[in-house]
C-alpha cells in the first residue's frame, strides 16, 4: 500500500515543527495535518509540487510503500523503490554515536558532494 510519507525528511531537514512550518508555506490547517500524518487518500498534484520544492526533494521521496500480506511482486517492480528503512531517513539516528571528529569528517563529505552538484549543474 502507498503512504505518503513527509516526517522523515522533516526530521533530516532539522525542521522541528512541520505543521507550522506548512501553515507558514501557505498550506491551510487541515491539509498540513493530513500531509503529516499520512491521512489522506488522495493528495494534490499542486500540494506535492509545493512540498518537493520546499523540502528540496522528488515527488518519489514523498511515498513509501508497504506489501500488502497476501501480495506478491517481482524483486525488479518499481514499487519496490519506494520501501524505506527507518535508519535510512533519520540522519540524526546515524550519526549519534560517531565520534565529534568523525562528524567533521562527514560534513565535509557533505559539502563536497554539494559543492560537485553546484559545479555539474554550471556546466
Amino acid at each position: 500500500m502507498l503512504f505518503l510519507n513527509v516526517i522523515p525528511i522533516f526530521i533530516a531537514r532539522g525542521i522541528e515543527r512541520p505543521h507550522t512550518y506548512l501553515t507558514i508555506a501557505g498550506f491551510t490547517p487541515h491539509p498540513a495535518h493530513y500531509i503529516l500524518y499520512g491521512k489522506t487518500r488522495s493528495i494534490r498534484l499542486d500540494h506535492i509540487e509545493k512540498l518537493c520544492k520546499l523540502l528540496i526533494c522528488e515527488p518519489a521521496d514523498l511515498f513509501v510503500w508497504y506489501l500488502n500480506k497476501n501480495e506478491i511482486l517481482s524483486d525488479k517492480h518499481p514499487l519496490k523503490k519506494l520501501i524505506r528503512r527507518e535508519e535510512e531517513t533519520n540522519i540524526h539516528n546515524l550519526i549519534a554515536d560517531v565520534p565529534f571528529k568523525d562528524i567533521a569528517k562527514i560534513a565535509a563529505a557533505i559539502k563536497e558532494q554539494k559543492d560537485d552538484q553546484e559545479t555539474k549543474k554550471e556546466a
